[in-house]
């Protein structure tokens, strides 16, 4: 896809944050991002150089939160972007051409553990899906893997779920079940999860401080079926050390990787796969209880017309079981 369809991406994306609005500025485009009474600016360049992403508006919840969304998105169309630098006021990526056909790209998964000293060989890892569509569950899995079943995983072509097509995601999800030592795939309902979201926000949460909740319990789901793992990566996007006090809770004794971009890690990897496929299948099957018909993913144009559609046959009362009720496309509907 080109810079339009890419900017279009970014575009549904943080519609799961707030109001999204655009404009075409010098050389690009500047996306303004609202909610919760904080304001986020991206702008976004296309230079001879490449793609740069600048972002404006102060530190903030709302932009610690869309820069985690933005930063999982690597790839436009059949080019990979790739980071140059970390700075966290500008981000510099270049682009280089690629031969692979997918939504996105991403390196080849590997065993990010394999280096300390005290790896014992088995791990787990987890990941979510469905965070940023309108439309269905929250789904977080967790997979525990030993080094043998990384490198198969690695072998048969298991990576990042943004990485493949729907159908590839579908096909591995089973190879990956047959191979883990265990795992665990927890599916949050729009019903459920609008719930758990209004009780985290009473508290003064926000989406992180759910997904940091479901990523425990995932984990803490799948070490109970295999108490001899002494390992965990996780994803790091939250600030605090929610993840890995929750985890110590269960397992005192549990050595956990936290870090920003946890995805090159094949266990990591293997859950959002197992986390994408489910999500796949309740979204299908939601499509079919509400009578509209294939319901759109992501938070665009095209999931809040699906909404009104939903509305029209099923009445108001019936939104809550199909949507995450604090998007955006609400307000519109």
């Amino acid at each position: 896809m080109g810079f339009e369809e890419y900017i279009d991406l970014i575009e549904d994306t943080l519609c799961s944050l707030g109001n999204v609005q655009t404009k075409a500025i010098n050389y690009g485009v500047q996306i303004v991002l609202t909610g919760a009474g904080k304001k986020v600016t991206l702008n976004i360049y296309n230079g001879k150089k490449g793609i740069n992403l600048v972002w404006g508006g102060g530190d903030s919840d709302l932009q610690e939160e869309a820069r985690t969304l933005v930063d999982k998105i690597r790839l436009f169309g059949k080019t990979e972007l790739e980071q140059k630098s970390g700075n966290s006021e500008k981000q510099s990526y270049s682009v280089k051409k690629d031969t692979v056909g997918l939504r996105f790209s991403s390196s080849q998964p590997r065993i990010l553990l394999a280096q300390e000293p005290e790896f014992s060989g088995v791990w787990m890892g987890s990941d979510e899906s469905g965070k940023g569509d309108y439309f269905g569950p929250l789904v977080v899995a967790s997979v525990c893997l030993d080094t043998a079943a990384g490198e198969m995983l690695i072998k048969a072509g298991v990576r990042d779920c943004k990485a493949m097509s729907d159908e590839r995601v579908t096909a591995l999800a089973k190879t990956i079940e047959a191979t883990a030592l265990a795992f665990s795939v927890l599916v949050m309902k729009p019903h459920a999860y609008n719930m758990r979201y209004e009780q985290v926000q009473r508290t003064g949460g926000s989406l992180n401080a759910l997904l940091a909740l479901g990523h425990i319990a995932a984990l803490k789901q799948t070490w109970s079926k295999y108490p001899a793992c002494k390992w965990a990566v996780v994803d790091q996007f939250v600030r605090n050390e929610a993840i890995p006090d929750g985890i110590h809770a269960f397992a005192p004794n549990m050595k956990v990787m936290q870090r920003t971009g946890a995805e090159e890690d094949i266990a990591v990897a293997a859950a959002s796969v197992l986390a994408r496929a489910a999500f796949l299948q309740t979204i299908r099957q939601m499509g079919f209880e509400a009578g509209i018909g294939r319901i759109p993913k992501g938070g665009g144009e095209a999931a809040t017309n699906a909404a009104r559609r939903l509305v029209q046959q099923k009445g108001t009362e019936a939104l809550g079981q199909y949507v995450k009720l604090h998007f955006a496309n609400t307000q519109k509907l």
